[in-house]
């Protein structure tokens, strides 16, 4: 108790003089309701803006969280709401390698990935210290108000890359973890190719657009940037401004203007589940969701285009696997890429809930349509990822404001 007690007070003596740190060095957190008015990348992609889980402090991150962590008092504290929602976007395949230090000179794309090892052992944390529910369990809490164990977590993927089936998929089968997977439509078909935006990235780093971009809209207070970063999430914010057929075309002399499509060594990192691989997650008994047609930045899309991509997704995957899909997740998942229009829209697409991609939106009562998730990455240490799911990252994320 002694040790409890020394411990307890030097973290909270850290944790508020951190606060005031994150504060005044911050400039983005990515989970004001309002977007982002400080950060050049403009609402931008978690991993490139900042996002919750790279902006815990070093201190927090290596001295705050761990000592936390290593006396228990984190696996006490009850989560926001009595439950979590846990977020990943896949794993690092076998045959693919990652850049050592993950950095905005490095494939920042990546660092939304984790090690298969790391995926189990923050497995096997949640089964030692939560209640993993299935995403049956979770559906049945929100349309029909069953109640959910104490401290309930239910675990999730976006996007649908192939490796959540090669690579994922043997993982939560082991430990026995279901998962719910969002996937966009362009999983519904044989050859579904790439993310376009991940695609628009490696064919920007092979080549410059050299006036292409300007056959894209333009941003009416788009801040110039001089970092590639900066260069490539403007383009994915203009392109989200066409229509999803406009884009494709657009993306096809970009295609040709760099001398066709790229060539990646490991096709389970970069492609996206085709119609048969789906079914075949769907068949080893996990849950597939919607995420969209083609992953624009919804709050970018006319109101019709907004309205198809999320409607027609949820047509499109219940088409193909012939059972009912009631969950959707916003791509990008953050205030500065979705908003109240997009709540609206999922709701008037009938699904049950959707979900975000940021452990904040708003405070007052839950909504279903704006349900929180805590989005892993590469760099998530477990200490961490202990103090995101028992919601004190995110306590003093809304403390700072």
């Amino acid at each position: 108790m002694d040790r409890f007690r020394r411990y307890s007070s030097i973290a909270r003596r850290e944790t508020i003089q951190q606060i005031w740190v994150v504060k005044l060095e911050s400039p983005c957190s990515g989970l004001q309701t309002s977007g982002c008015t400080g950060c050049k990348l403009r609402g931008c992609y978690n991993v490139i803006r900042l996002s919750s889980m790279r902006l815990v402090s070093p201190l927090l991150k290596h001295a705050v969280y761990p000592a936390l962590h290593q006396i228990g008092w984190l696996d006490h504290i009850m989560p926001p709401g009595g439950y979590a929602v846990v977020n990943y976007h896949g794993v690092v395949p076998s045959d693919h390698s990652v850049v050592a230090e993950i950095s905005l000179d490095g494939n920042l794309l990546d660092a939304n990935l984790v090690r298969p090892e790391i995926l189990r052992r923050q497995l096997q944390f949640l089964k030692a210290h939560y209640n993993v529910v299935r995403p049956e369990d979770f559906r049945a809490w929100i349309e029909q108000g069953r109640q959910l164990p104490p401290r309930a977590v239910l675990v999730t993927c976006d996007d649908g890359l192939l490796n959540t089936l090669t690579d994922m998929l043997p993982v939560l089968q082991s430990e026995g973890i279901p998962c719910l997977f969002f996937v966009t439509g362009a999983s519904c078909s044989d050859k579904p190719g790439m993310l376009w935006y991940e695609e628009l990235y490696h064919l920007m780093r092979a080549r410059p657009l050299d006036g292409l971009d300007i056959q894209l809209p333009v941003e009416e207070d788009e801040e110039s940037s001089g970092n590639f970063q900066g260069r490539w999430w403007s383009m994915v914010r203009r392109a989200s401004r066409l229509d999803a057929t406009a884009r494709a075309d657009w993306m096809g002399q970009v295609r040709t203007h760099c001398g066709g499509t790229q060539k990646f060594h490991s096709e389970k990192r970069w492609r996206l589940l085709n119609m048969s691989e789906l079914r075949e997650l769907a068949e080893a008994g996990m849950t597939v969701g919607a995420h969209t047609l083609s992953h624009p930045v919804l709050s970018l899309c006319g109101d019709e285009e907004a309205r198809r991509e999320i409607q027609e997704s949820r047509n499109d995957i219940e088409r193909v696997l012939g059972r009912p899909v009631w969950a959707f997740a916003y791509p990008f998942g953050n205030s500065s890429t979705m908003g109240e229009r997009e709540v609206a829209l999922a709701r008037e697409a009938r699904f049950s809930c959707a979900f975000l991609n940021v452990e904040h939106w708003r405070t007052g009562t839950a909504d279903p349509f704006a349900l929180p998730r805590i989005h892993v990455t590469a760099n998530t240490t477990l200490p961490e990822f202990a103090a995101h799911m028992s919601g004190l990252h995110a306590r003093l994320q809304r403390a700072v404001g």
